[in-house]
């Protein structure tokens, strides 16, 4: 398989891992889910490969290690940050001169499209083979987010218990945030919210555990729904400038992954909490 075949087998495997999880897990959760994806695709690759580092003829024992190195030829990185810095392109460019590797790929998993978190890297004479260095990778199967299909803000769930819950906790959402206004901590308002219901003597859990596991096997680690009201209504509150579709897709795979029906997205850092305000309802898959 040549170079830019097996980047496609890798791109293509990974796409399939964002489906599955969709953005806002663990990297590890990330890694381990890509590995069995490559290994159902029959592509050899190893996980953690050590990396030698030599400084003037001493090789040290310094424990670094790539995520995924594809047929000892291509280094795979895997990410779940809000957004790729220079940093993260400066580790993947030292490990292909410390292991000798021509080809690399940075893969942020928290977008809520994966081709916008798609980085490629070439040294040397593969770039002619390859074609040019960027995000701009188009993969097969990369089209539009096909979670935005059940995303549907205006629904009603079905569920009318999730609809009262969700009226309570919106109500709740506004008095704490006609208390302390925009400009706080996350965890400010949250800890705010969570006495509010508590006040108003609905039920909630916080910081749920949520079991991630991919295509029936289970994951080395697990994900967690920060507010969880009356089993069936799940809440993220949050304090950023605005609300960005990798939000949305994050709860929309909390609710899928979970079986869950109805979420809420509240931006505390908004002037008026109606417009940091989001439903989400999850609608069955067409077949």
């Amino acid at each position: 398989m040549n170079p830019n075949e097996l980047t496609h087998q890798i791109i293509g495997a990974a796409i399939e891992v964002h489906r599955e999880l969709g953005p806002g897990k663990l990297e590890m959760a990330y890694e381990s889910a890509l590995t069995q994806e490559l290994s159902a695709r029959g592509i050899a690759h190893q996980a953690q490969k050590p990396v030698p580092v030599i400084y003037k003829g001493v090789k040290l024992e310094c424990g670094y290690r790539l995520d995924v190195l594809v047929a000892d030829t291509v280094v795979v990185e895997a990410k779940a940050a809000e957004a790729v810095i220079p940093v993260h392109r400066a580790q993947v460019l030292t490990y292909m001169k410390l292991g000798g590797w021509k080809i690399a790929l940075l893969l942020n998993f928290n977008v809520a499209i994966l081709k916008k978190g798609i980085e490629r890297f070439i040294l040397g004479s593969l770039r002619d083979q390859i074609g040019a260095v960027g995000a701009n990778h188009s993969a097969a199967g990369a089209g539009p987010d096909e979670s935005r299909a059940f995303l549907l803000a205006g629904s009603n769930s079905g569920d009318p218990e999730a609809e009262r819950l969700a009226r309570e906790v919106i109500a709740a959402a506004r008095e704490v945030h006609s208390e302390l206004g925009p400009g706080l901590l996350p965890s400010s308002y949250e800890a705010s919210l969570c006495h509010e219901l508590l006040l108003r003597g609905v039920p909630f859990e916080c910081k749920r555990p949520l079991r991630l596991t991919y295509k029936g096997a289970m994951l080395p680690v697990s994900d967690e729904v920060r507010l969880l009201v009356g089993g069936r209504v799940v809440v993220i509150p949050r304090a950023v400038a605005a609300l960005e579709p990798v939000h949305e897709a994050a709860l929309l795979s909390q609710l899928r992954l979970g079986g869950w029906k109805l979420g809420l997205l509240i931006n505390f850092n908004s002037i008026r909490l109606k417009e940091g305000l989001r439903r989400i309802v999850l609608t069955p898959r067409p077949i």
